[in-house]
């Protein structure tokens, strides 16, 4: 009987295996399947070092498709400078994904001296020679083009400029490159108002301002005035002189072009003033503003605000139309604006009426004061706010750069109620700018659009106070009339009903129609808690007919 070969296959394996081994070194050095150690892979011009998820960072561990991701990452980013003229490192660079918050770096060293917390950064570069690094990224926030876009370029930059300038003028290139390189925003400053060669834990609320990053928006109005030649020019000029500072650095740039740097950094806050730039990530963005003035409803002054600028920065106000208090339509106006200019400072002041088709208004500046008038005005509070710059454009090249100069904003406003007026249009598409935030983990609160007149009246028999809603989504809506609590009620996506009767106590309070106990505020907030915006109205008593006399 023939035995099977089911069982007869392994036998001769078996008897195979021992015979190969004999005279054979054995292969258990090499682990079949490695989880720890450090693993590496190449392309044209970087290296990539990542750990195995056991060891020596498992929380740094990523995947070899992972890796070779990043590695695609860098060379586009590497190919797009090349092309642009910049000098490419001439080295095989070596990049290291490490675990930030951990402190555990995969490949290399974090140098020396950085500062704390190392999960504050994105990346890290370190200087292993003279022109050379090596990229480090943070596995938890610094794997995206974006980031490995800005570091890159950095290599360009320290290849013939290692050293030179001021570090606002490094990021600040390198961030612009990342920009275009994505062809997207980079981020929008928390602090606009910072001094813009400012560099440090002091200067701003984000890592983005203190680091320096917002100069890349600088560099853009530069590229769109004058070319991106320019920027490369900024570059060489740095590597040429490299106990430089970066304004004399920019200055040098700028001042053959045309304007002095003070006057180019005006011009620069006059284009935020707008959104008025030509990449579309930066098209129609205003700025964040600093101090709002509610310019009122009636012939009056309006209310001065005062407000400290450094040098090389500027702060922005915005300038709110006020509703009318009355039932009848809003009415025609004439604006007229001061600003005190703080002495040695040598600036002009911008208005823009953020309507469309409107070009910016120089104010104009005689000794300390800057003045525009008969500015075209209405009373419609759903008009959109307009904006005035305050630059303090003095700095180290053409010394002194003056900080804490006050400057202070006054004016009047003449309102013809003989001309009634309809709401101003902003322009399409515009953006407001604001910090650079995390994705959120909870349900945003629903967006409340109220439908109603600015000023509800109330009738004193009923005290029903009706309105509607609508929300964006489910969620609740919190009330409250000046002080008084009015309660809560529950929203869902769509027109909502709501209804609440006020309190006796609040009928001597609302005849009025123009006090703080007259202002209605409703707050969304989302079901898991999370606060939404705020809308406003006015709240007033219906006025009780006068009964009619009877005949005798």
């Amino acid at each position: 009987m023939t035995r099977s070969s089911r069982f007869l296959l392994p036998f001769a394996l078996v008897t195979l295996a021992a015979s190969l081994a004999v005279g054979v070194p054995r292969a258990a050095a090499i682990d079949p399947f490695p989880t720890t150690g450090i693993a590496t892979l190449s392309s044209d011009h970087f290296m990539i070092h990542f750990s195995r998820d056991v060891s020596p960072c498992p929380g740094a561990a990523i995947s070899q498709e992972q890796a070779g991701e990043i590695l695609g990452m860098a060379e586009r980013a590497y190919a797009l400078y090349g092309s642009w003229g910049y000098t490419a490192p001439g080295y095989l660079a070596d990049i290291s994904v490490d675990d930030f918050t951990g402190g555990c770096i995969v490949d290399g060293s974090i140098p020396l001296g950085n500062p704390p917390p190392l999960d504050r950064w994105d990346a890290v570069l370190d200087p292993v020679a003279p022109g050379v690094d090596e990229v480090h990224l943070n596995v938890a926030s610094g794997l995206g083009y974006h980031v490995v876009a800005h570091e890159v370029f950095h290599l360009f930059v320290d290849v013939v400029a290692a050293g030179a300038a001021d570090q606002w003028l490094h990021e600040g290139l390198a961030e612009w490159a990342s920009v275009r390189a994505n062809a997207e925003a980079g981020g929008l400053e928390l602090n606009p108002d910072r001094t813009m060669d400012c560099v440090g834990s002091e200067c701003g609320d984000s890592e983005f301002d203190r680091n320096g990053y917002p100069g890349w928006m600088l560099f853009e109005y530069l590229a769109e005035r004058f070319g991106d030649a320019s920027i490369k020019s900024v570059l060489d000029t740095a590597a040429a002189n490299p106990t430089w500072s970066g304004t004399k650095v920019l200055s040098t740039v700028v001042q053959p072009l045309g304007p002095a740097l003070g006057k180019f950094f005006e011009d620069y806050t006059t284009a935020r003033l707008t959104g008025n730039f030509t990449f579309a990530a930066l098209a129609g963005v205003l700025p964040k503003t600093q101090a709002t003035i509610v310019v009122g409803s009636s012939t009056d002054a309006v209310s001065p605000v005062t407000l400290a600028v450094n040098h090389l920065a500027v702060r922005f106000v915005d300038l709110a139309h006020a509703p009318d208090t009355d039932t009848g339509p809003c009415y025609s106006a004439l604006l007229d604006l001061q600003v005190a200019l703080p002495a040695g400072v040598a600036t002009t002041p911008y208005y823009s009426a953020n309507v469309k088709g409107y070009v910016p208004q120089a104010f104009t500046v005689s000794g300390n004061t800057a003045t525009l008038n008969a500015i075209p005005w209405n009373t419609c509070g759903a008009s959109p706010h307009a904006y005035v710059s305050l630059p303090n454009e003095t700095n180290d090249v053409v010394p002194p750069a003056l900080d804490a100069r006050e400057f202070t904003i006054r004016g009047k406003v003449t309102v013809d109620k003989t001309k009634p007026a309809s709401a101003t249009e902003a322009p399409a598409g515009v953006k407001i700018s604001g910090p650079v935030i995390q994705t959120p983990t909870t349900d945003p609160a629903p967006v409340l659009t109220l439908h109603g007149p600015e000023l509800i009246r109330v009738a004193p028999k009923t005290r029903l106070l009706r309105f509607v809603v609508f929300s964006s989504g489910d969620g609740t809506l919190k009330a409250t009339l000046g002080s008084t609590w009015l309660g809560s009620a529950g929203l869902h996506a769509g027109n909502n009903d709501i209804r609440y009767v006020l309190p006796t106590q609040l009928l001597k309070s609302l005849r009025k129609t123009n006090t703080p106990a007259n202002v209605l505020t409703l707050t969304s907030y989302a079901l898991g808690g999370t606060q939404g915006a705020s809308v406003t109205r006015r709240v007033a008593m219906k006025p009780v007919p006068k009964p009619k006399k009877r005949r005798g």
